[in-house]
């Protein structure tokens, strides 16, 4: 029997911060970028790794329930996850729960079905630093960062990133995956 949806749902399969739930080709790379970024001077906060396709089901309905008036009757079930998100039609209920999931998520955008978290490919995380980053690339020449922001969207280190096969989604301020999406 399906249960309403709400934030209740938010903390079922759980996702997970830890760099080791990465893929373990591409973990590497990020371990040596982040390595890179902590001797610079960086200040890392990763807020997201590895999540389960679930996860990523519940995150993207609620979104788009929410923010683009998807009509919950109409929301794809998925197998094993057996979520009501109509609340037995009534359309209040269902919009207020959704909005609720969307605040205990903490979704600032509209969250992909097809992510590269469900791969292990993709890293959330908000990187910082005070004055200039010396930071090696992939290939070990120095970059010293000293334009703003002094935040992971510098194009620097962009760059920089890029040189170890850590790509950054542009649109979205703290991801990064192998691929740029």
């Amino acid at each position: 029997m399906a249960e309403f949806s709400g934030p209740h749902w938010c903390t079922r399969f759980p996702g997970s911060k830890s760099v080791d739930d990465l893929d373990p080709e591409w973990r590497g790379r990020v371990e040596a970028f982040l390595s890179a970024l902590q001797k610079g001077g960086a200040k890392i906060d990763v807020s997201a790794t590895f999540r389960p396709p679930e996860r990523a089901y519940l995150m993207h309905w609620c979104w788009m329930i929410t923010n683009l008036s998807q009509a919950p009757a109409a929301v794809p079930t998925m197998p094993g996850v057996a979520v009501d998100w109509t609340h037995g039609g009534d359309s209040r209920a269902a919009r207020a729960a959704a909005e609720a999931m969307v605040a205990a998520f903490e979704l600032q955008y509209l969250p992909s079905l097809t992510s590269r978290h469900i791969e292990r490919r993709a890293i959330d995380m908000t990187i910082t630093w005070n004055g200039r980053l010396g930071i090696r690339d992939f290939d070990g020449n120095v970059h010293y960062i000293l334009t703003a922001p002094h935040d992971g969207t510098n194009p620097e280190l962009v760059k920089v990133g890029a040189s170890f096969g850590v790509i950054k989604l542009l649109s979205d301020r703290p991801h990064w995956s192998n691929d740029g999406h």
